[in-house]
C-alpha cells in the first residue's frame, strides 16, 4: 500500500415505471436538470447476455460508491444528489447535460451514485435499490425492479469498459451483472457474511473485479488481481469511513478514498496528492474521487457539491455558486 506519507435530454432508458420531462436551472447558473423515467415493463435481463447472479434468492448501507473510468479528454463534470438532481460544469454550458429525475416529476431520495459512459456523453443513476438510469449514449441493460428483485442495499455501480453492461453490488457484498459485464463471484458466494461493503471496481475486460469492505478488506473475484487490503491509519479493521474504491486503466491498481478525502493508491495506481495536506481544516464530507483523463489525475467530490481537483481541472462547485445542499453522490467527468 502506498499512501501520499438545457438543453435537450435523450430519453433516457430505465428501471420502474413511467415518462416525464423537463429541465430546470438553479439560480439562473447552473443546470440543476431533471430528466429520466422509470418503468419496469421488458426490463428483465435477456438469457444468457444480462443476467443477474446473488446467492440468496434475493440476496442479501454506508457510503455511496458509484465510480466508473472514463479515460476521456474531460472539458466539464457534472455532480448528482440524491433526488437525482444534476449540475452542470461549467456552470450553464449547453453540453454535458442529458438528463436527470425532478425535472421528470419523479420525486424520489434514494439515488446513491452517477457513473459515466465511456465516451462521456451520457451517465448511468442508480438507486439503493437497483433501479438504473441511463442518459445520452449510455446504454440501459436492465434494473433489479425490472427482474422483480426487490432489494434496497445497493451501494455500488461499475459500467463495462465498452458501456454495454455493469456490475452491481450491494452491502453484503452481493454482485448482479447485466450485459456483458461477467459475473465471477461474490461474497455470500464465499460463505462471507457482512453489510459493510461500499463499492465495487472492474477490471477492463469486464470479466473481473474488486469489492471493499468498510474496514479496508478488498476481495479480489475473476481477472481482477489480488490487491493488499488496506491498513488504515487506526490500525487494520479500524478504518470505518471508507466510501469508494476506483480502478485505474491498466486493471492493475486502484483508489480507494475516505470520507476526509484521504487518498490510498494500491498496485500502479498513481498518487496525485489527497486533502490531508489540509490539517485541521480537512473536510469529513468526501464521497467519491473520480479520474481524470487517461489516470493523469482526479477529482474528490464532498456531498455538498465541493471538488477538489489533483493535476486535473477546477471548473466550478456548488459553494462557488452560493448553492447550498448536503445531498450530492457522485459525479462523471463529461466532454
Amino acid at each position: 500500500m502506498q499512501k501520499r506519507t438545457e438543453r435537450r435530454a435523450h430519453q433516457p432508458r430505465h428501471g420502474r415505471s413511467r415518462r416525464a420531462r423537463v429541465a430546470r436551472l438553479l439560480a439562473g447558473t447552473a443546470a440543476v436538470a431533471a430528466t429520466s423515467f422509470l418503468g419496469s415493463a421488458g426490463l428483465s435481463a435477456t438469457a444468457g447476455a444480462s443476467t443477474a447472479h446473488r446467492w440468496v434468492a434475493v440476496d442479501r448501507h454506508v457510503a455511496p460508491a458509484m465510480h466508473s473510468h472514463v479515460a476521456i479528454n474531460a472539458t466539464g463534470y457534472d455532480m448528482v444528489g440524491t433526488d437525482g438532481g444534476v449540475f452542470v460544469f461549467p456552470s450553464g454550458q449547453t453540453s454535458g447535460y442529458y438528463g436527470s429525475l425532478p425535472g421528470m416529476n419523479i420525486h424520489i431520495n434514494n439515488i446513491v451514485g452517477m457513473v459515466g459512459s465511456p465516451t462521456g456523453k451520457g451517465y448511468f443513476l442508480v438507486g439503493s435499490d437497483g433501479g438504473v438510469f441511463a442518459f445520452g449514449d449510455a446504454n440501459f441493460a436492465g434494473s433489479l425492479p425490472g427482474m422483480k428483485i426487490y432489494v434496497n442495499d445497493i451501494v455500488g455501480i461499475i459500467p463495462t469498459s465498452d458501456g454495454l453492461g455493469y456490475f452491481l453490488v450491494g452491502a453484503d457484498g452481493g454482485v448482479f451483472t447485466f450485459g456483458d459485464a461477467v459475473y465471477v463471484g461474490s461474497l455470500p458466494g464465499n460463505s462471507v457474511s457482512v453489510n459493510d461493503v461500499v463499492g465495487i471496481a472492474a477490471t477492463p475486460d469486464n470479466k473481473g473485479y474488486w469489492v471493499l469492505e468498510n474496514n479496508g478488506t478488498i476481495t479480489n473475484f475473476g481477472t481482477a488481481p489480488a490487491i493488499t487490503s488496506l491498513t488504515c491509519p487506526a490500525g487494520p479493521g479500524q478504518c470505518g469511513n471508507l466510501v469508494a474504491i476506483v480502478a485505474d486503466n491498466t486493471g492493475q491498481g486502484v483508489w480507494v478514498v475516505d470520507q476526509f478525502g484521504n487518498v490510498y493508491n494500491l498496485g500502479d495506481a498513481p498518487f496525485y496528492g489527497d486533502l490531508s495536506t489540509l490539517g485541521a481544516a480537512q473536510p469529513s464530507n468526501i464521497v467519491s474521487l473520480v479520474p481524470y483523463g487517461n489516470d493523469t489525475g482526479y477529482w474528490l467530490i464532498g456531498d455538498d457539491g465541493g471538488i477538489f481537483g489533483y493535476n486535473a481541472p477546477f471548473l466550478g462547485s456548488l459553494p462557488q455558486l452560493g448553492v447550498v445542499v448536503n445531498n450530492v453522490v457522485g459525479a462523471v467527468p463529461t466532454t
